[in-house]
């Protein structure tokens, strides 16, 4: 008589086999679906509509001491603002309290409305150029005019993807759109300054490495090292232990899918070669680009014109609200390169920390 497992168990063990392939078959496609999603998030993230706040700074700009026109750049690739110092109401609230401590310093400011220069302000990931009004409005009242424009995939962009400042148009785009503004506003595109935040900090960074010549300062704001080293540590919170064998996976289908490898968007490979008087600030306890990352981007920058702000208690969403005066000494930064001013003898720098409002 022929020996063998009986029918019953036959038939478990198939039925049981087959609810394991299922079972696995649906955790490589949820593995396979958090890859392309994540992939998709990093080079097109979700937009933020223009919130009311936004809408009141655009209606009531001359409250802030500022005007503010707007126009598109690049063949309406790049939806742009141009905010200047409005003489005819004087400064607002926040820019009174900034030339205010910087006259507390030394600082010779001319009469408000009288401009020394232009700076780009570029904003961070999932933002948009009217979240840079508030910073606007400071750099305004101390002299300078800003414009703001919206990055690829961001705000009003009608590009779908961002490279993080590395193609071609990405890194010619602050200088493309100073060189238009002026244009089109009739003003001198010297001397210029770059400032950046977070993904607009490595829009900055090789802005300056494309174009050295133009900037005579840069101001980076929680700004990373690496893309891929940022991706990896947002990856760690994510998935734990299997970072290891999910992130090379994100980074093929991020690279499959659009083109660009992480690995390529590294400010700090940038930076050895950048000569720009270059100010860091980082907060340090930014839990989503640790301070150790903006530590090492700034001592890859050469020379002795650099300066390093270590912002107590500021994550990446609060550093320009702390008590710390931050504006103004990213104010004194540009106008230290950009139209340097006498100061009495032997001053010492020493800021009032009052909060920000």
């Amino acid at each position: 008589m022929r020996q063998g497992f009986p029918a019953k168990s036959v038939k478990f063990t198939r039925r049981k086999f087959k609810v394991i392939l299922v079972v696995a078959g649906l955790v490589l496609l949820s593995f396979l679906a958090f890859i392309w999603i994540a992939a998709g998030w990093l080079v097109s993230p979700p937009r933020r509509e223009l919130q009311d706040y936004h809408r009141e700074w655009l209606a009531h700009a001359a409250a802030h001491g500022i005007r503010v026109d707007q126009f598109p750049a690049l063949d309406g690739k790049v939806p742009c603002l141009l905010v200047q110092p409005d003489a005819a109401h004087g400064p607002g609230e926040r820019g009174l309290k900034l030339r205010t401590q910087l006259a507390a310093q030394g600082w010779k400011l001319d009469g408000y409305g009288t401009t020394c220069g232009t700076l780009v302000l570029l904003h961070g990931r999932e933002g948009r150029k009217e979240d840079l009004l508030p910073v606007a409005e400071r750099f305004a009242a101390a002299g300078f005019r800003c414009v703001l424009p919206d990055l690829p995939s961001h705000g009003d962009s009608p590009v779908l993807k961002t490279h993080f400042g590395t193609s071609p148009f990405e890194s010619n785009l602050a200088a493309d759109v100073l060189r238009e503004a002026a244009a089109r506003f009739h003003f001198a595109t010297e001397p210029a300054g770059v400032w950046g935040m977070s993904m607009g900090g490595s829009f900055a960074v090789n802005a300056a490495a494309a174009q050295p010549q133009l900037w005579k300062a840069m101001v980076l704001v929680c700004t990373f090292d690496t893309l891929s080293g940022v991706e990896r540590d947002r990856l760690h919170r994510w998935v734990g232990p299997f970072t290891p064998v999910v992130a090379p996976a994100v980074e093929f289908a991020i690279t499959f899918r659009d083109g660009m490898s992480p690995g390529s968007v590294s400010s700090i490979a940038k930076a050895g070669k950048i000569a720009i008087p270059t100010l860091v600030a980082h907060g340090n306890t930014d839990a989503l680009i640790s301070l150790s990352r903006g530590r090492r981007l700034y001592d890859a920058f050469p020379g002795r014109d650099k300066k390093w702000i270590e912002v107590q208690g500021a994550t990446h969403g609060t550093i320009l609200v702390t008590p710390e005066p931050l504006y103004a000494e990213m104010s004194e930064w540009y106008l230290q390169w950009m139209s340097p001013r006498t100061k009495p003898a032997g001053k010492i720098i020493t800021f009032n920390h009052a909060p920000e409002i």
